[in-house]
């Protein structure tokens, strides 16, 4: 499918991982990590082949802004 993952904050301040389709956003909860799975985001360079491109995500995903939006976040619930 198309669409994105998300690693969201939710309004109890729990971590949680959620989908949302299409372009459609995080609505009610605060993103953390967002991860595209839209075919144009790893098509040319992993062939489609959409395991290797979620493999390898982790090496380009900056934990240094997702912890501070955390930290900021969790502060303010």
């Amino acid at each position: 499918g198309s669409g994105w993952g998300w690693l969201v904050l939710d309004k109890s301040g729990r971590l949680v991982i959620t989908t949302t389709p299409n372009q459609d956003p995080v609505i009610d909860s605060v993103p953390i990590i967002g991860v595209d799975i839209w075919e144009h985001a790893f098509y040319l360079q992993y062939k489609n082949v959409k395991p290797d491109y979620l493999a390898a995500i982790w090496h380009v995903i900056n934990f240094e802004e997702a912890e501070k939006r955390l930290v900021h976040k969790s502060a303010n619930l």
